[in-house]
C-alpha cells in the first residue's frame, strides 16, 4: 500500500473518531454539539481545565466544529501517511485505519512529553559540565595549585594543565566524595 492510500484510510479513521465524538455529545446534551453553551452543560460544575469566566462563553457554532473536524482529518491522514512511508512493508488497510483512529491521541501525548524530555536532557547536559568543573577544581587543589584569574570556582570545563587525563580519575577526598548515594546526605 502506498503512503497516499494509507493517508486516506487514516483520515477515514479520524473521521470515524470525530463521528463517535459527535454521537456521544448528541446523546448527552440532546442537541448538536456546536449549539451547546457552557452554562447549559448538566451538571454545571467547576472543572479544573476551565479558566475563570470561560463558563460564560457562547456556543462555538458549526464553523468552529467544521474547522476542528478538518484539522483532525489532517492530523490523522498526515500521521498515517508518514508511518506508511516509513514502514511500507508492514502497512495494510486495517493498520492504516487504526493509526488514523488513534492519531490525535498519540499527537496529544507526544506534545505533553516533549517538554519533559527536553528539560531532562538539558539538566543532564548541565550536570555533566558542573561535575567536570568540580573534578578539575579538586584536582588542582590536590596538586597544590590555585585556580587562575579567569576560572570560576577554580576551573573551567575542558582540559586544564595539571588535571588528570579523562580515562584515569583521581581519588577525591572532598565532601562530595564522602556522600552516601542512598541517603542523600553526606558525612562531614
Amino acid at each position: 500500500m502506498d503512503w497516499f492510500m494509507a493517508a486516506v484510510l487514516g483520515a477515514a479513521g479520524g473521521a470515524a473518531m470525530e463521528a463517535v465524538d459527535v454521537i456521544k455529545s448528541i446523546r448527552w446534551h440532546r442537541q448538536m454539539p456546536w449549539n451547546v453553551q457552557s452554562d447549559t452543560i448538566d451538571p454545571p460544575q467547576r472543572r479544573s481545565d476551565v479558566r475563570p469566566g470561560e463558563e460564560l462563553l457562547p456556543a462555538p457554532g458549526w464553523k468552529a466544529y467544521c474547522v476542528a473536524g478538518v484539522l483532525r482529518l489532517l492530523v490523522s491522514g498526515a500521521l498515517t501517511g508518514v508511518v506508511a512511508a516509513t514502514y511500507p512493508q508492514s502497512m495494510n488497510p486495517l493498520v492504516a485505519f487504526l493509526i488514523g483512529l488513534g492519531a490525535l491521541s498519540a499527537v496529544q501525548q507526544i506534545t505533553t512529553l516533549v517538554p519533559l524530555m527536553v528539560k531532562s536532557a538539558g539538566r543532564a547536559a548541565l550536570g555533566g559540565v558542573v561535575e567536570e568543573a568540580q573534578q578539575q577544581t579538586q584536582a588542582l587543589q590536590q596538586n597544590g595549585q590555585q585556580p587562575g584569574p579567569g576560572q570560576v570556582n577554580g576551573a573551567l570545563p575542558g582540559p586544564q594543565t595539571g588535571s588528570p587525563p579523562p580515562g584515569n580519575p583521581q581519588p577525591v577526598t572532598g565532601v562530595a566524595a564522602q556522600q552516601d548515594p542512598t541517603s542523600g546526605g553526606g558525612v562531614a
